[in-house]
């Protein structure tokens, strides 16, 4: 038996058949002489490297699937890639990670392609079952955008539909699309990605938004805010808050509505 306690030697074979990088292949090659009984300071010599480097490598294979470290050194940059699909960091990682489950000659093509800056984007839309809540209901009833119960409370209060509920978004939908499909009126404005109007707040699932041009790394990350004007499902379930736009960190990056005249929110 080999020293690696939850990686299988063949697929590190496997995935040294299909890299492309010089760093790729050394890492590769050290956790395959590591798991036939090399150490770590013999691996050190060898490949030239710092002996906690290779401790490391060997920590990084044994934390996770092994594309995700193959990944980073075949050139995805899992931030910059988060940032070009309109989706959290998470979501691109757990994406990645999913492809362990395929092929390794599949799931190296597929991480070659995104290795790409010109990659299109990561997640395409998918079915996707939409929870909200408005979130003047939300201040309304003196709740907090925060409480992990929020919609817990949402389902057992007395909320219109405009307040509370939830609709299914198609393949080929945006979100906002989706609600106008469903007779429901929401928030908008540009209709291309280009201010906060239609924004929302995701506390469950992921949103991909290819094109938007106006949300910060930080809104998206830390306040997981989101557009459903260019925004798509990434997950089958998405729990989120809508009706935002007049955040303190969303506020400057409105445009006037064109729903204002309606008397439809703004």
């Amino acid at each position: 038996m080999g020293q690696l306690n939850y990686v299988d030697s063949d697929d590190l074979r496997d995935w040294l058949n299909e890299v492309e990088s010089k760093e790729s292949t050394l890492f590769l090659m050290a956790a395959i002489a590591y798991d036939e009984g090399a150490s770590i300071s013999e691996l050190g010599s060898w490949y030239d490297r710092p002996n906690d480097e290779i401790q490391d490598w060997i920590d990084r294979l044994e934390s996770g699937p092994i594309v995700l470290p193959v990944a980073e050194r075949e050139g995805v940059a899992f931030d910059e890639l988060a940032d070009r699909s309109g989706l959290g960091r998470k979501t691109v990682v757990d994406w990645f990670a999913s492809l362990e489950g395929k092929p390794v000659s599949e799931a190296a093509n597929i991480v070659h392609r995104y290795s790409q800056e010109d990659t299109g984007p990561l997640i395409a839309g998918t079915e996707s079952q939409v929870q909200y809540l408005d979130y003047e209901a939300i201040e309304e009833r003196g709740w907090s955008i925060d409480d992990d119960d929020l919609f817990e409370k949402a389902s057992e209060a007395d909320l219109d539909t405009g307040e509370y509920g939830r609709f299914l978004v198609e393949p080929g939908e945006t979100i906002l699309e989706a609600t106008e499909n469903r007779e429901l009126s929401w928030p908008y404005a540009c209709r291309g990605g280009a201010c906060a109007n239609c924004a929302v707040i995701l506390k469950e699932g992921d949103v991909a938004m290819p094109g938007q041009t106006i949300l910060s790394g930080d809104q998206v990350e830390r306040l997981n805010a989101r557009l459903t004007c260019v925004g798509v499902p990434a997950t089958a379930e998405l729990k989120l808050v809508m009706n935002v736009q007049f955040l303190d960190e969303l506020e400057e990056l409105r445009l006037p509505s064109p729903m204002a005249d309606s008397g439809s929110p703004v």
